[in-house]
């Protein structure tokens, strides 16, 4: 049996520098049984110390793209990268 087909994922996850101030830990691989970005932000809430899942200051990737709306809802799957990026605005 797979690791998918037990709910597990593999997932690749980028931090920016103000959750992983060393460089080494910026890129993790982590085992979940995640199904959602939403699931994924509980569970880094519990593993990350410092980031609060109710805090704006995330943007989130998917393999590349941009989740600017309704991020909590979207599907990820084993293999899938993610990255998190500091919110920024400007004019």
């Amino acid at each position: 049996m797979s690791s998918t087909a037990a709910g597990v994922r593999s997932i690749r996850l980028r931090l920016p520098e103000t959750l992983a101030p060393r460089a080494d830990e910026r890129v993790r691989t982590v085992r979940t049984d995640a199904g959602t970005l939403g699931e994924l932000i509980d569970f880094l809430s519990r593993e990350i110390d410092g980031f609060d899942p109710n805090d704006e200051l995330y943007n989130f990737a998917v393999n590349g793209a941009m989740i600017l709306h309704g991020e909590r809802a979207k599907t990820i799957a084993d293999g899938d990268e993610i990255e998190m990026l500091v919110a920024f605005s400007g004019g």
